[in-house]
């Protein structure tokens, strides 16, 4: 064996080589209805905003608990008088008659103060409602975490079930397209035979680019619904996805029949929002309360005609502590306007709550009454498709025995395709309703 060749069959091993190892990592894994879910709760864009919230609302009621810590404040200045301040005196402090004024600088061109100044409350009421109202907003952030978690697996249930259906829809049109592959070879080599003539080949013809055509629909719907669920997942929209499915199973009755409010996704987060409007007229209230703090300070001043002072002239301290009341006296715009407004707001958010639960009644009732409907129609569609299937095979082998009636056979074919569409959409119907039902009750 030659040089030449030892090369080539080497090229030929580390071909074939590489081709078996990349082999088993070209076939994408097939993604199940829980994978879809566990993804999207990761994943998911809204999600992970809304955890986010969560955090910041953590942060917001740390932030307010922290009010009730003593504030320690730092000061220090340097001023240089280019004018020194004039404060006049009565003359009589220095025997001068009385009705005269003597006028005194008070100060030196340069003056320096350096400083601390604490704040402890003792009682402050307003700061008690307002940790009370953070606290209830960071429950607020996790209550609606909670609804978005429910609403981003029912819109990944959705999305997922139809595109398994327009998976099984794409795949049937293909599977009859192949079919009418062989009956238009069957009706070709008849015209060939003189047993029919140029307008069944047309007709069938035509036929076939109408199959054709439904199976690029078909593939055009199913890579949108794919599309749709990649969105709710946050899955890359670039990337392709396999999924794993089939005959997804329907029960035969509504889940559950009783409506119960308290169950629906966002009753919690609506009774929050009730309470935090509560609270929120509390701590308004709370404002108009004494509020009385213990203050301190210590200071030193230091003066000198030039800015070297600094480091050589004597610092003079001072120092204090003592207890600081305030008592709101007159304040129109929280006394009377900043009250009636959150009253206000307290009526809003149950009202508000009140209509998300009419609401969500009136849409579990329709959901019941479109799923029920959607049980009923797809029982008779199911008989129908069968048949449908079997006028189409029954013409199918009139043609093999040279009797071909290519009206009959197009008719044929357009019901089945007409039945086979109308059963998945009411398939589809009835499972968007019980993912619906399901969703509205908690689940």
């Amino acid at each position: 064996m030659n040089l030449k060749n030892k090369i080539i069959i080497w090229k030929l091993f580390l071909l074939s080589l590489s081709v078996a190892i990349a082999q088993p990592g070209s076939a994408q894994p097939s993604w199940t209805l829980e994978q879809c879910l566990q993804y999207a709760a990761s994943h998911n864009k809204d999600l992970i905003i809304s955890r986010r919230q969560i955090r910041l609302a953590t942060i917001e009621a740390s932030q307010a608990k922290a009010k009730l810590l003593p504030t320690i404040t730092g000061s220090a200045s340097l001023d240089h008088y280019w004018q020194i301040p004039v404060q006049v005196f009565p003359g009589e402090l220095v025997g001068q008659p009385q009705g005269t004024f003597i006028p005194v600088r008070l100060g030196t061109p340069w003056m320096g103060n350096a400083g601390l100044q604490a704040d402890l409350s003792l009682i402050d009421a307003a700061a008690w409602k307002q940790i009370k109202t953070r606290m209830l907003g960071r429950q607020l952030k996790a209550a609606q975490n909670f609804s978005e978690q429910k609403l981003i697996v029912k819109n990944v249930r959705m999305a997922y079930y139809s595109a398994i259906l327009n998976d099984e829809d794409y795949h049937t049109a293909v599977a009859r397209l192949e079919d009418f592959k062989e009956s238009h070879r069957l009706i070709t080599l008849n015209f060939e035979k003189g047993i029919t003539d140029q307008i069944a080949v047309n007709q069938s013809l035509s036929l076939l680019e109408e199959l054709s055509d439904d199976v690029s629909r078909s593939k055009a719907t199913h890579q949108q619904s794919l599309l749709d669920l990649k969105f709710w997942m946050g899955f890359p929209l670039a990337d392709s996805i396999q999924l794993t499915g089939g005959n997804i199973p329907l029960p035969e009755k509504i889940p559950d029949e009783t409506f119960k409010a308290a169950l629906t996704p966002d009753f919690a987060a609506d009774s929050l929002m009730v309470e935090i409007a509560r609270s929120s007229l509390d701590q308004s209230r709370a404002a108009l309360y004494p509020k009385l703090s213990v203050v301190s300070g210590y200071s030193k001043l230091g003066f000198g005609s030039e800015a070297s002072f600094i480091t050589r002239s004597n610092w003079f301290s001072s120092g204090y502590v003592g207890l600081r009341l305030s008592i709101p006296v007159f304040d129109m715009p929280r006394m009377h306007y900043q009250l009636k407004k959150d009253k206000q707001s307290a009526g809003l958010a149950m009202a508000e709550r009140d209509a998300s639960v009419s609401d969500g009644k009136k849409a579990f009732l329709s959901a019941s009454v479109a799923y029920s409907r959607a049980m009923q129609e797809l029982g008779s569609l199911r008989k129908k498709e069968a048949l449908a299937e079997d006028n189409v095979r029954l013409s199918t082998k009139k043609l093999e025995k040279g009797v071909i009636d290519m009206i009959e056979l197009k008719q044929l074919q357009d019901e089945l395709t007409l039945t086979r569409r109308r059963r998945l959409t009411a398939q589809l119907q009835g499972l968007i309703q019980m993912v619906e039902l399901e969703y509205l009750q908690g689940n």
